[in-house]
């Protein structure tokens, strides 16, 4: 197996960052314009601030996965843990500093569609996490491995 071979749970993590971080992008957009069509509440505020962070990391983390950088794997496990914690324990009255609601109702109103983005972040931390994409990340192959034509050294 090559390193090329390797970087699959790299790519996928960098994927699911990216797919994680445009649902977290609607939400802030979608908390920007109840800040410039309601009043200013601080639920809109906090909203935006907290997904527009989560926004940032997850992309950011994505490009940096997908250069081979360790922040990039820290940022997108970071922001995945981050997006897990606030989906499991933001209920009641506290779900709105969150996420956006539009006449009462959250943007994601189907269960099905709210699990598959749990799962879809959950799968996101679990591909960052594991040990091959930080041999991927450190540039490793298995000791059993026979190295890619690059990596070949003359005459070898």
């Amino acid at each position: 197996m090559s390193q090329n071979q390797s970087s699959g749970t790299a790519i996928g993590a960098a994927v699911l960052a990216f797919l994680c971080g445009t649902r977290y992008l609607s939400e802030a957009g979608t908390f920007v314009g109840q800040l410039a069509v309601f009043e200013p509440a601080p639920q809109y505020f906090v909203g935006m601030g907290w997904n527009g962070a989560l926004t940032a990391t997850l992309f950011l983390g994505g490009v940096l996965l997908l250069l081979r950088r360790t922040l990039g794997r820290t940022l997108v496990a970071a922001g995945a843990a981050l997006a897990l914690v606030a989906a499991v324990l933001a209920n009641g009255a506290v779900r709105a500093y969150f996420f956006a609601e539009v006449d009462g109702e959250p943007l994601v109103t189907s269960e099905v569609a709210a699990f598959a983005l749990f799962v879809m972040t959950f799968a996101a931390l679990v591909l960052a996490v594991i040990r091959p994409t930080s041999d991927w990340l450190e540039g490793r192959r298995r000791d059993d491995a026979e190295p890619s034509k690059q990596d070949r050294l003359p005459g070898w």
